[in-house]
């Protein structure tokens, strides 16, 4: 088998980088925005210019900055062919969103890392609860029957480990919040 070349390698990680920034980016363009299948649209023509303009996307650097650059661009594009639309915002406003958005999006990837630390932290039954029940296509009834509980039973238990969750998360906001100032 064939070693992968150095543009493969270099594609392969740029699937990866996206695939975990998507979200952060996505968030960032409905902001700015503020139209679910707009901002789909504009996310996809960001990704395309992404992917041709791989080249100038320095290894090493922050990729999400980066992408979410391109995908203000995209979006300031969309909002300039839209302008004639009487609902279009003032170019200070949609700068004063794009920076509001850059901000949740930045705030959602820490509330995402805070739930990967807190969930590695639950107990080996409430772990694997958790991971088997929102594993993809997994449902909570087949987890159920798997682990020869009642659906209901498997509610309640991860309900209380959602407010576990949820309590660890804000804590651990709070400690970066502090260590940040």
């Amino acid at each position: 088998m064939a070693s992968p070349t150095p543009d493969s390698s270099r594609h392969e990680e740029f699937v990866s980088l996206y695939v975990r920034h998507e979200p952060a980016i996505f968030s960032f363009v409905l902001g700015m925005v503020r139209n679910t299948a707009d901002a789909e649209d504009v996310v996809q023509r960001a990704s395309l210019t992404m992917w041709r303009c791989l080249d100038q996307y320095e290894v090493g650097t922050n990729f999400r900055n980066w992408a979410l650059q391109v995908a203000k661009n995209a979006a300031l594009n969309h909002l300039t062919k839209v302008r004639r639309d009487r609902h279009v915002f003032s170019e200070n406003l949609v700068e004063l969103l794009a920076e509001q958005a850059e901000d949740r999006a930045e705030n959602l990837d820490a509330r995402r890392r805070a739930l990967d630390s807190c969930v590695e932290k639950l107990p080996p039954t409430d772990h694997k609860m958790v991971v088997s029940c929102y594993a993809e296509g997994a449902t909570i009834r087949s987890f159920a029957e798997q682990a020869g509980e009642t659906a209901n039973k498997i509610y309640k238990r991860l309900n209380r480990v959602r407010g576990q969750l949820q309590k660890c998360i804000e804590r651990q906001l709070g400690l970066e919040e502090e260590a940040a100032q």
